[in-house]
C-alpha cells in the first residue's frame, strides 16, 4: 500500500465509503483511529480493531497521528480538522487514490447503479482472475467493503458527490448514468456533465450504457467507449430477459453475436444493466466474456438494493434509492418480479435541497405505487429549508392520482402503513437514510405477526 504509515484518524468513518477506507488502511498495516457523529451498527463493528469516539471533539484525534482523512459531509469547521491544523489532512476520494496509488484503478462512476455494478464487478475480476483489489460504498453479504486483494487491478465505486473524483486517472472506467443529483457542488446540471465528461476523458478504456444519452454524450468527448445496454446499437446488449422474483436472466450479444446467457442476483431492468458494466469492465480489462459470465450468478447483491427482509405472508423490501430515477426503478423492479402483487411504498426523502428541487418528480414516480406513506426528511448533514418538507412529496403523490399520506416520524409512518397493508403485498421502504430501522422493525412485526 502507497502513501499512508503509523496512524490515520478518520471523521465520519462510520459513513459507507470512510468505513471501507479504514478497512483497506488496516489492511496496509496502519493503526486507524476516528470518530463519527452517531454510533451505529458500523462504528460498533470497527471498535472491534479501531478507536472510534462518537461525537466530534478535538481531544479525539490522538497525540500521535499522521493524517487525517475526512468525509464529504464534513467542513473545515469540525473541531477536529481545526485542532489538526499542523497535519497532513487528507479529503476521503483523494485518500482512496494515494491508497491505491501505482494500481490499475477500474472506476465504476455515474449517479445511479454505481454500488452494485461495481460490486458485481470487483466479484468477477476476484473470480475470475484470483487476484484484484476493490473498494464499495455499501455493505455487500459475506464480503467486506473493501479489500486491499492482491495484483495490479483494483475496482473502485467512485462518487462524484463532492467534485474530487475529476482528480482520479482511471485505467478503466465504467459510466452508469448521468442525472440530476448534487448539482449544487456544480453550479447546476451542465456542470455536473462537464465533470463526468472530464472524468472519463481521462481513462485509458471507457464503457458506458448506450440506454444513458447524457451519459454517452460525456463519453463521446474523447474516445470511441465500448456500450453497453438494451440499445439495439449496445455493444454489448442484453436480449431475450426474464424477470423472476429477485433474478433477471437474459442472453448477452457482443457486437451483434452470441456470447451466452446468464442469470443475475437482482430483479428488473436496472440490475441487467449494473451487470452488463460489470462484464463490460471485466472485457475491456482483457478477460473473455465467455469467462465472465459462470461467475455472475454467484455474486452478492448489495444491502439496501431491493434487500427481502421478510417473505411470511408479506414481502417487506429495504431499498437505498433516494432519487426519483431510483425510486421508478426499484417499483419497475418490483412490478415486473412479482407481478400479481399491491405495493405499498413507505418513502423516507434524503435531504432538503434535493426535497425541493425534485419533490414533483418523486411525487409522479411514487404514484405508480398502489398506496404511498411520506415520512420527514431524512437531514445528512444540511439544515432545514423553511417550508421545505416530506409533506410536498405526499401532495404531489396524490396531485399525480395517487394514493399518499404524511406521517412527521418513521413511527407514525409505519402506523400508517400497517392501516392499509392486505396480506400478499410488497412493503417497500426507500431513503438512503434510517429508514432501515422501520424496515427491519416491520419485518419482524409482519414475521411474528405483532
Amino acid at each position: 500500500m502507497s502513501g499512508f504509515t503509523g496512524r490515520v484518524h478518520l471523521v465520519g468513518i462510520g459513513g459507507d465509503g470512510m468505513s471501507a477506507l479504514a478497512q483497506l488502511l488496516r489492511e496496509g498495516g496502519v493503526s486507524v483511529s476516528g470518530s463519527d457523529i452517531r454510533d451505529s451498527l458500523r462504528t460498533a463493528g470497527l471498535r472491534a480493531w479501531a478507536d472510534v469516539h462518537v461525537g466530534h471533539r478535538a481531544e479525539n484525534v490522538p497525540q500521535r497521528v499522521n493524517a487525517i482523512v475526512y468525509s464529504s459531509a464534513v467542513s473545515f469547521l469540525n473541531p477536529e480538522i481545526r485542532a489538526a491544523h499542523d497535519i497532513p489532512r487528507w479529503p476521503r476520494l483523494p485518500a482512496l487514490g494515494e491508497v491505491i496509488r501505482g494500481r490499475e484503478l477500474v472506476a465504476v462512476v455515474g449517479t445511479h447503479g454505481k454500488t452494485t455494478t461495481a460490486s458485481w464487478a470487483a466479484h468477477l475480476v476476484t473470480t475470475v482472475t484470483g487476484e484484484g483489489g476493490y473498494y464499495v460504498g455499501g455493505e455487500v453479504p459475506g464480503s467486506p467493503s473493501a479489500s486491499l486483494g492482491k495484483g495490479k487491478t483494483f475496482v473502485a465505486e467512485v462518487d462524484e458527490s463532492d467534485g474530487r473524483f475529476v482528480g482520479l486517472s482511471p485505467h478503466v472506467a465504467v459510466l452508469t448514468s448521468v442525472d440530476t443529483d448534487h448539482i449544487g457542488t456544480y453550479g447546476g446540471f451542465n456542470g455536473l456533465r462537464r465533470a463526468f465528461s472530464r472524468f472519463v476523458g481521462r481513462a485509458n478504456r471507457l464503457a458506458v450504457c448506450a440506454d444513458d444519452p447524457v451519459a454517452l454524450d460525456a463519453a463521446r468527448s474523447r474516445r470511441i467507449p465500448l456500450t453497453y445496454g438494451f440499445s439495439p446499437r449496445a455493444d454489448l446488449r442484453a436480449v431475450a430477459t426474464e424477470y423472476r422474483r429477485e433474478k433477471s436472466s437474459f442472453e448477452v450479444l457482443l457486437h451483434g453475436k452470441r456470447a451466452g446467457e446468464v442469470e443475475v442476483p437482482g430483479p428488473g431492468p436496472h440490475n441487467v444493466r449494473n451487470a452488463l458494466g460489470a462484464i463490460a469492465a471485466g472485457a475491456l480489462l482483457g478477460i473473455p466474456v465467455h469467462d465472465l459470465l459462470p461467475a455472475l450468478p454467484t455474486a452478492a447483491r448489495p444491502r439496501r438494493r431491493l434487500e427481502v427482509l421478510e417473505e411470511n405472508g408479506y414481502l417487506v423490501v429495504d431499498d437505498y434509492a433516494h432519487h426519483p430515477t431510483e425510486v421508478a426503478a426499484g417499483l419497475a423492479a418490483l412490478r415486473l418480479g412479482w407481478p400479481d402483487r399491491r405495493i405499498v411504498a413507505i418513502f423516507q426523502p434524503h435531504r432538503y435541497s434535493r426535497t425541493k428541487t425534485l419533490a414533483s418528480a418523486f411525487g409522479s414516480v411514487l404514484s405508480r405505487a398502489d398506496q404511498v406513506v411520506v415520512s420527514r426528511v431524512y437531514p445528512a448533514f444540511e439544515r432545514p429549508i423553511p417550508g421545505v418538507s416530506g409533506r410536498e412529496v405526499a401532495e404531489a403523490v396524490s396531485g399525480a392520482g395517487g394514493n399518499a399520506v404524511y406521517r412527521d416520524s418513521l413511527g407514525a409512518a409505519m402506523e400508517a402503513a400497517a392501516e392499509t397493508i392486505q396480506p400478499g403485498d410488497v412493503v417497500a421502504c426507500f431513503g438512503a437514510g434510517d429508514i432501515w430501522k422501520l424496515a427491519r422493525e416491520m419485518a419482524h412485526g409482519l414475521s411474528y405477526g405483532s
